[in-house]
C-alpha cells in the first residue's frame, strides 16, 4: 500500500473505532447492578474471559492496553467478589490461568443482556436491509483481523 493508503486506513480504523465507541460501548452498561464496585475495566475483563474462557493476566493486559501491574488490582477485585478464579496451568505451573466462576458467567450474562437491549433502542431505526449490511462488514471485518498476522 502507498503511504497515502495507509494513512487513510489509519483514519478510517480511528473513526471506526470512535463512532463504535460513541454509539454503542459509551451506551453499555459501565456499572454492576449486583455488584457494588465492579466498573467499566472489571467489565471488559469479565467480558474477554466470557469469550475466550481462560486468558492469562498478560494476555488480558494486551486486550486492554494495560499495565499488568495496573491489572492484577483488577483481577485481585473481581477474584474477591467471587467472580473470577486464578489456577495453574496443567502444563506450566509458572503460568497463571484466570476464568469466570459461575457467578461471574451470570454476571456477564446479565450485563449482555442490558447491552443488547442498549443495541435494540440504538438501532430501532434502521433499516433491515441497512442492519444486514452492518452485521455482514463486521464479520468481515471479525474474520479479516483473524488472519493479519500479529506484530509485537
Amino acid at each position: 500500500m502507498t503511504y497515502e493508503e495507509l494513512q487513510e486506513l489509519h483514519e478510517l480504523l480511528f473513526k471506526t473505532m470512535g463512532l463504535i465507541h460513541e454509539k454503542f460501548i459509551r451506551q453499555f452498561p459501565k456499572e454492576s447492578r449486583q455488584y457494588q464496585g465492579i466498573k467499566k475495566n472489571h467489565i471488559m475483563i469479565i467480558g474477554f474471559l466470557y469469550q475466550n474462557h481462560v486468558l492469562t493476566a498478560t494476555q488480558i493486559a494486551k486486550m486492554l492496553n494495560m499495565e499488568k501491574g495496573s491489572l492484577t488490582t483488577l483481577i485481585d477485585q473481581l477474584e474477591k467478589f467471587g467472580l473470577v478464579i486464578r489456577h495453574h496451568d496443567a502444563n506450566d505451573r509458572r503460568r497463571t490461568l484466570i476464568s469466570l466462576t459461575d457467578a461471574g458467567k451470570s454476571e456477564i450474562e446479565d450485563i449482555m443482556k442490558s447491552s443488547i437491549q442498549c443495541i435494540d433502542k440504538i438501532l430501532s431505526n434502521s433499516k433491515p436491509e441497512e442492519l444486514m449490511k452492518f452485521v455482514d462488514s463486521l464479520k468481515y471485518i471479525i474474520q479479516f483481523m483473524g488472519k493479519i498476522k500479529k506484530v509485537n
